[in-house]
This record gives structure tokens, sequence and C-alpha cells, in this order.
């Protein structure tokens, strides 16, 4: 089940009482259903970047995100840069429409794990197996989460 966007948290920093955290970038505006990318922000403590898919702007920083239809990108010519100097860079990232921001993880969704010096893709934790997009999916901590479904649209 998708949450509803919550609109209180869209002006000004907050946080709420699970340490939470929502943080517009230089003003700009988050809109429910916007197609964004989202990827972990080494500089926040366990956040996430919100950039805008279309001019890859950055509109936010948050502690968790929630992504409808979401698709797994790695940049390869990326990973590779990262795996040569041994830096880590933005090159991997989940592309969906935001739906939520600073929701919990429900029981059923699954894990998600992505190191490039491992795989060169975004992988199911536990069964190594890729996963190239999803129906929901939250960005939590260190980790994305994928709703649990009952076909294999997940993989390969």
């Amino acid at each position: 089940m998708l949450s509803s966007f919550n609109t209180s948290n869209l002006i000004g920093e907050s946080v709420n009482q699970n340490g939470m955290f929502f943080t517009p970038f230089k003003d700009r505006k988050v809109v429910p259903q916007q197609m964004v990318d989202v990827y972990r922000n080494l500089h926040t403590n366990n956040g996430y970047s919100i950039r805008c898919s279309k001019s890859g702007l950055v509109l936010s920083h948050c502690s968790t995100v929630m992504l409808r239809n979401a698709r797994f990108i790695v940049s390869e010519s990326g990973r590779q840069k990262t795996i040569q100097e041994k830096r880590k860079r933005v090159h991997a990232y989940i592309r969906g429409e935001l739906v939520g921001i600073n929701e919990l993880v429900p029981g059923d969704f699954l894990q998600v794990h992505y190191n490039p010096y491992h795989t060169p893709l975004f992988t199911l934790a536990g069964a190594n197996k890729p996963v190239l997009g999803a129906e929901e999916v939250i960005c939590c901590g260190k980790y994305a989460y994928v709703k649990q479904q009952n076909q294999m649209t997940l993989f390969d």
C-alpha cells in the first residue's frame, strides 16, 4: 500500500520523534508524483538526496524516500571509475515517482544492496539476484527495500 505524500514536511527543515529529517535544497520545491532520482548522500547521517530527473538539480535531502514504478540504474563508466580510483562517487541511483518521504519500512519489503566492488547491479540481499525495477521502493538507512511481489519482475 502506498502512503500519501506528507506535505507537512515540505517547508523548512523538520525533525520528527524518530530522528527523521527533510531539508529542501536552495529553496527548491518537491512535488508529489514528480519523477526523481534518489541516491544515498554520504554527507548526511544515513540520508538521501532527491534529484529532479529532468533538470538534474538536487531538490532536497531526507531520511527516507518512497518511490513508485522505480528503476535501479548504475552507470557502468562511473562504477569503473569508482573501482579504479577507490573513491566514492554518485554513479548509482533509483529513478521513480516520488510518493512519500520519511516513511517507515513495512515488514513485507525485501532488502536491496549495491556495492560497486562486488556486483555491477543492485541485488536482492541474500539471493544475489539483480534488481532492475520494482513497483514500490523505500530508501532507508544504508539500503533500499522493494515490495515483495508474487511475480519475478524484479529480476533479469
